[in-house]
C-alpha cells in the first residue's frame, strides 16, 4: 500500500511537467485483470507515468470533465488526448476502452492484453469489486447504491455510460453474463490488433514474457502483487470515508449558513 502511495505521488508530479510523448504501451485488458500491478510494473521498467484508474481518482481529477466530453462527442479525439496527455502507458479502465484509439493515435505502440486464469475467475473478482452492484437483484436498491456513488466520485457516471457503450451491456446489471463480457472483450482486442504487436499476459508470469515483448532487461526486484480483492476493498473503503466526510463538512457549512440567515432575517426582517 505504501509502494502504491508512492508511486501515485511521484507519477503526479510527472504527469504535471512532462509533455505529450505518445503511448507506447496500450493495456487492453480489462480492470481486475492484474493492471495495478501492471501500472507499477510497467513505471518500473521505464514506461513512466502510467495511466490507471488511480490517476482518475487520485491524481488528474482536473481533468474528469473530459470524461463526459468524449462519451458525448463521438471520435473526439483531442479529448482523449487531453485525458490521457503526458502518459507514456496505459491500463486499466477507462482507457482499456480506447484502445483501438490509441493504436491510431500511436501506430508503433505495442498491445498487453492483461488476462485472468479463466472468465470465471475474472467474474468473481469483478462481482466482488468493481461490478458489485451486478450480484444487487433489487431494482431500488441498485439505483440507490448507484446515486450513492455517483455522488461520492461525479466522474463514475461517465466512466459506466463509455462501458455501456463500449461492451454494449451493462457490466453492473444482474442480468449480465460477466465471463461471457470478459470473453467477447479479449476476443475483440485478439481480433483487431495485429498478432507481433499484441502480447497476452497474466502477470502470474513475472517479469521474463512481459519485458521480452517490450524490449527491456528483466529487473532484479520482484514483479509487483498488488490489489488483491481484499486491497481493493480497503483502499476503497478509505476512499469512501475521505469523499464522505467531504460531502458531511459541506452539508454542514450549508445548513449552518441557512441556519444563520434565517436568524438574521428573522431579527432584521
Amino acid at each position: 500500500k505504501q509502494w502504491y502511495q508512492r508511486r501515485v505521488a511521484i507519477t503526479a508530479g510527472e504527469v504535471l511537467t512532462k509533455a505529450m510523448a505518445g503511448l507506447q504501451v496500450i493495456g487492453a485488458g480489462l480492470g481486475r485483470t492484474g493492471t495495478l500491478s501492471m501500472k507499477l510494473a510497467l513505471e518500473e521498467l521505464g514506461f513512466n507515468p502510467c495511466h490507471h484508474m488511480a490517476e482518475v481518482m487520485q491524481v488528474h481529477t482536473d481533468r474528469n470533465h473530459l470524461l463526459k466530453k468524449i462519451y458525448q462527442e463521438k471520435d473526439n479525439i483531442d479529448a482523449i488526448k487531453e485525458l490521457f496527455g503526458g502518459y507514456v502507458a496505459v491500463v486499466d479502465y477507462p482507457g482499456c476502452m480506447f484502445y483501438e484509439e490509441f493504436m491510431k493515435i500511436n501506430p508503433d505502440a505495442k498491445v498487453v492484453l492483461t488476462v485472468r486464469d479463466s472468465p470465471e475467475a475474472w467474474a468473481k473478482s469483478a462481482r466482488e469489486t468493481i461490478f458489485m452492484l451486478n450480484t444487487v437483484q433489487s431494482w431500488l436498491k441498485r439505483k440507490v447504491m448507484t446515486f450513492v456513488q455517483v455522488a461520492l466520485n461525479p466522474h463514475m457516471y461517465w466512466i459506466q455510460q463509455m462501458m455501456v457503450k463500449v461492451h454494449g451491456l451493462a457490466p453492473n446489471e444482474p442480468k449480465t453474463d460477466l465471463a461471457q463480457m470478459y470473453t467477447d472483450w479479449n476476443k475483440r482486442v485478439i481480433e483487431t490488433v495485429p498478432a507481433e504487436k499484441l502480447l497476452i499476459f497474466n502477470v502470474k508470469e513475472g517479469w521474463k514474457p512481459l519485458c521480452d515483448f517490450l524490449g527491456v532487461p528483466v529487473p532484479d526486484t520482484p514483479f509487483p502483487r498488488v490489489n488483491s480483492t481484499a486491497n481493493f476493498k480497503e483502499m476503497v473503503g478509505a476512499h469512501v470515508k475521505k469523499k464522505m466526510g467531504v460531502l458531511l463538512l459541506k452539508f454542514v457549512l450549508v445548513v449552518s449558513i441557512g441556519a444563520g440567515a434565517a436568524v438574521l432575517l428573522t431579527h432584521f426582517g
